[in-house]
């Protein structure tokens, strides 16, 4: 099957780029105190930045509800990615007719806080140690030979080392203020 690429606005990288997508998706699924349910959700503004792991980490986030008066249509096959695309585009021309004719939706101010749930978590492992230079060796050079005993002279040894587990990101609601 020949598939084209889908061509994506820069309208629409800039709300996946910028951190409406993650906002959309905190109001929507993680926040129970704003009822979404066949509504649009659309991003006023943004405080907050991309973390070191590229999370976004909001001090706080202002959106604007908006009723679904159009449902987005897929073709079939649509990938993921197609369809999200199709679904924002649809929320978009649905906002803007909606604005047009002076309809004001409901304004929540969200507080959020972007917590790593294995902060200060670690795991141990098997891993050899330099005597002779006082450091951590790379584990590919001694990958065939696990648990291999070395010889008393040696400059090597097998020792437990602990390891920071990678982050887990969880977002945490802090406070909702209606507006």
């Amino acid at each position: 099957m020949n598939k084209e690429k889908v061509k994506y606005d820069a309208d629409y990288i800039s709300y996946v780029e910028n951190g409406e997508s993650a906002a959309v998706f905190i109001t929507r699924d993680i926040v129970k105190s704003i009822n979404t349910k066949g509504k649009w959700v659309d991003v006023i503004s943004i405080d907050g930045q991309i973390n070191e792991d590229y999370k976004w980490d909001f001090k706080s986030f202002s959106v604007e509800l908006f009723p679904r008066k159009t449902r987005p249509i897929y073709p079939p096959n649509a990938s993921n990615e197609e369809k999200n695309y199709i679904t924002w585009k649809t929320a978009h021309e649905d906002i803007q007719d909606l604005r047009s004719k002076g309809y004001k939706g409901t304004k929540f101010v969200v507080f959020t806080k972007l917590v790593n749930l294995n902060n200060g978590k670690y795991k141990t492992i098997q891993a050899v140690w330099n005597k002779s230079f006082e450091c951590w060796m790379p584990k590919r050079k001694f990958l065939a030979s696990p648990g291999q005993k070395f010889e008393k002279n040696s400059s090597f040894e097998w020792r437990k080392k602990k390891i920071p587990l990678l982050p887990k990101w969880e977002y945490h609601i802090l406070k909702i203020q209606r507006l």
